[in-house]
């Protein structure tokens, strides 16, 4: 199996920032740079997927004993080593050279549905969009349809997602919900004032926070904060308030104020927060298939740290912890994909499979059951800071080793379960 490097779609709005370009390594020539769509089959922001048949992207070999060898080799010491940039260790990296952005993601399902998993076959579509928001400046305040009201009216999915504080300026914050339960009329009444922020719960962010979004649920991303989104597959959004912001050409947004109340849980809630990960004393994991509890066990189990952060109808989010180039092991199966986001740091990531792959004589290709040897196929990659990559559904299994924190997305049978 090939590691599919995914190449996002990239959003420029008037409320975006320079930090995605800057810090996060995303390519674009758009600035601000508002959002990098880095899993999507959107329409609107279809991602692009290419692989790469090397053992190691940046074009090292691996040795007999397991290390990287000549450029961009590994080192002794497990670290990837190379012309390039510089880690926060003082060594310097490769970078991934790529004279082709690949194909669009949305045509490579298209021809390669196995790709998505089993788990996948519940969903008329890729269930998943996973993006990275730089909000310089405060997001309008909004709110998503749920499936039912969005398959109605509008003729697509609704829209239920979870974010991840990566970063936040000093006293961003966040509007999620209502403090008290209010009649359509008073929301009414607030918006036609101008003051609708006002029966928002305001919500203070730290790096690490983890809120839970559903279908429905007012809200805005505040002035400051950068994160990850993880989020069924739509684009649907109803906009309520914008601050009388004009666009560049001086005209202010539309906005959907009565489909909004329409849609809106107008109820009193409470935000669904996940403390910043903490860690209290070691937690150790072992090998762990999507959707499986950690064995418990691992040979760097000090150093490795996971927790899932989130799951719905059509999701499951864990987020990974590596500390002193720790190695992590996992399973690949045919049920899901698996979608990493490198949040931060860098590490090699190692994909085998059972698989190996002869030609039929009509040339048409099949594959042969096999243990993990090198009658598999074994990929390998440097991952860093903002990249995204995207394994498809296959019977395998799939490491990493380094330093950092990761974003792993995947089904698991719990979104298999569907009403519609």
């Amino acid at each position: 199996m090939a590691i599919g490097k995914i190449h996002p779609a990239c959003k420029q709005y008037l409320w975006g920032g320079e930090k995605l370009i800057r810090k996060y390594g995303i390519s674009s020539p758009n600035t601000p740079l508002a959002e990098a769509w880095v899993l999507s089959a959107h329409s609107d922001g279809d991602s692009r997927i290419s692989f790469s048949e090397e053992e190691l992207c940046s074009e090292g070999k691996e040795s007999s004993e397991g290390e990287v060898c000549s450029e961009g080799k590994e080192s002794s010491e497990g670290k990837v080593c190379s012309e390039g940039k510089e880690s926060s260790e003082g060594e310097s990296f490769s970078e991934e050279e790529s004279s082709s952005e690949g194909e669009s993601f949305a045509e490579y399902l298209k021809y390669h549905p196995e790709a998505v998993g089993s788990f996948g076959k519940a969903f008329p579509f890729f269930p998943t969009l996973i993006k990275l928001i730089d909000a310089k400046k405060a997001l309008s305040i909004q709110v998503h349809p749920d499936d039912s009201f969005a398959l109605s009216r509008e003729g697509q999915y609704g829209k239920t997602e979870m974010w991840i504080v990566l970063e936040r300026e000093e006293g961003a914050f966040l509007y999620f919900g209502f403090q008290k339960d209010y009649t359509e009329e008073e929301i009414r009444r607030a918006i036609e004032a101008e003051n609708f922020p006002s029966l928002l719960c305001k919500v203070m962010v730290e790096p690490g926070d983890v809120f839970f979004i559903p279908a429905g649920t007012v809200h805005a991303i505040g002035a400051g904060i950068l994160l990850a989104e993880v989020q069924q597959n739509s684009n649907l959004t109803y906009r309520v308030y914008d601050y009388g912001r004009k666009d560049a050409q001086g005209n202010t947004r539309e906005l959907h104020v009565e489909k909004a109340l329409e849609v809106m849980n107008r109820k009193q809630l409470s935000a669904y927060r996940q403390e910043a990960f903490k860690k209290q004393g070691k937690k150790p994991v072992g090998e762990k298939a999507a959707g499986e509890k950690a064995a418990g066990e691992s040979a760097t189990g000090e150093n490795i740290y996971l927790e899932q952060i989130g799951s719905c109808e059509y999701f499951t989010v864990d987020r990974l912890f590596l500390e002193e180039n720790a190695f992590y092991s996992g399973k690949l199966t045919e049920e899901s994909f698996l979608s990493l986001l490198v949040l931060e740091g860098e590490g090699v990531l190692t994909v085998e499979t059972k698989h190996a792959k002869e030609k039929h004589p009509d040339g048409s290709p099949e594959y042969k059951e096999e243990t993990y040897s090198s009658k598999g196929q074994k990929s390998k990659c440097f991952v860093k800071k903002g990249e995204s990559y995207f394994l498809p559904a296959e019977e395998g299994q799939w490491s990493l080793k380094g330093t950092g924190k990761f974003l792993l997305t995947f089904l698991s049978e719990k979104n298999c379960v569907r009403e519609d």
